[in-house]
């Protein structure tokens, strides 16, 4: 009976010690930060370890102890911010909550592919050139609209997104993919590719001709209305991306000669709309888009302060352009 006592005594002993230690006491000087790479399916173990060589914690016995005592087994995988002098306690409590460490990512509406995967290397999320990559394996997603992709280019939606730096490009271009899923204004799953394609290729060029949300649907309809012509649409938002994707080029405005550039994204050669889309267009692109005016306008320049004159004729056109000059 004496040795039961004794060695309850112990366990209790023992018990409030690794709670104590666990909740009390640090190692390191505090305010030091690092970020852990917690992986899927890495062991508690192997976990407590990385933590002590980085002199977060002071004895991987302790760690594996709370996580057992205080049922906090189940850690999450993620990226996590923590600061030397943090105890085990709080340590595991936010690991076992999932409070991942995490960067806000904004993406500008119009944003290729190209820029997407430049901002998200420079923010530590993943490497440029693993992100570009996935954009060229549309099949990889699994998503039945996007069975005839050939990039993915015009779906990976622009938005402000909170990812955690290592984060594999595959998740962040699905997670991107579903959103892009939840603003489309149409239905993906009753839509054929080729109906749903020609509205987001249609809709990265409004993205980048049109400055002004209220110009939008009057500038698809203008490219609508020239389709319906058979007419070359003329677009120069089409150009500068031809330059950039086939030649590497960055243009800002075009030359004459700029427009002679011989690729399939030169509208201003060929008629019809582009092979993909030429950026990933907000949500106001694609419903101006859907819900295009009737109108009679074929031609548009650029005037003051970021907006268009519209014209019915080439005439018309002419004297808009000379106008716009004179300004």
């Amino acid at each position: 009976m004496k040795k039961y006592h004794f060695g309850l005594i112990v366990v209790t002993y023992l018990f409030c010690f690794i709670l104590y230690i666990s909740f009390y006491y640090s190692p390191g000087l505090s305010g030091v930060s690092q970020t852990m790479v917690i992986q899927s399916g890495m062991t508690n173990r192997v976990i407590a370890q990385d933590f002590k060589k980085n002199d977060l914690i002071s004895s991987p016995a302790l760690f594996l102890a709370f996580t057992f005592l205080s049922d906090q087994s189940r850690l999450i995988a993620g990226n996590y911010q923590f600061r030397s002098g943090e105890t085990i306690s709080q340590i595991v409590s936010r690991i076992a909550q999932g409070r991942s460490y995490q960067v806000k990512v904004t993406f500008p509406e119009g944003s290729t592919v190209k820029q997407m995967a430049e901002w998200l290397d420079q923010a530590g999320i993943c490497r440029q050139e693993d992100y570009l990559s996935y954009t060229q394996q549309p099949t990889i997603f699994q998503k039945p609209w996007l069975s005839e992709a050939k990039n993915l280019e015009g779906y990976l939606f622009p938005d402000t997104y909170y990812l955690s730096p290592g984060t594999n490009p595959k998740q962040v271009i699905e997670i991107q993919l579903k959103r892009f899923e939840e603003v489309y204004p149409g239905s993906l799953l009753e839509e054929s590719f080729t109906e749903m394609s020609q509205k987001v290729i249609l809709a990265s060029i409004v993205e980048r001709e049109a400055q002004l949300i209220n110009e939008k649907p009057i500038v698809a309809s203008v490219f609508l209305n020239r389709l319906k012509s058979n007419m070359k649409l003329e677009s120069c938002a089409t150009v500068i991306y031809a330059w950039n994707q086939e030649k590497g080029v960055q243009l800002s405005s075009l030359s004459l000669e700029d427009l002679t550039i011989p690729s399939p994204y030169n509208t201003y050669l060929h008629k019809g709309l582009p092979p993909t889309p030429i950026c990933n267009p907000s949500l106001d692109s694609l419903e101006a888009v859907v819900n295009s005016p009737q109108t009679d306008y074929y031609f548009f320049v650029l005037g003051e302060n970021g907006s268009h004159n519209f014209s019915k004729t080439f005439d018309e056109h002419l004297k808009n352009k000379q106008k716009s000059t004179i300004q």
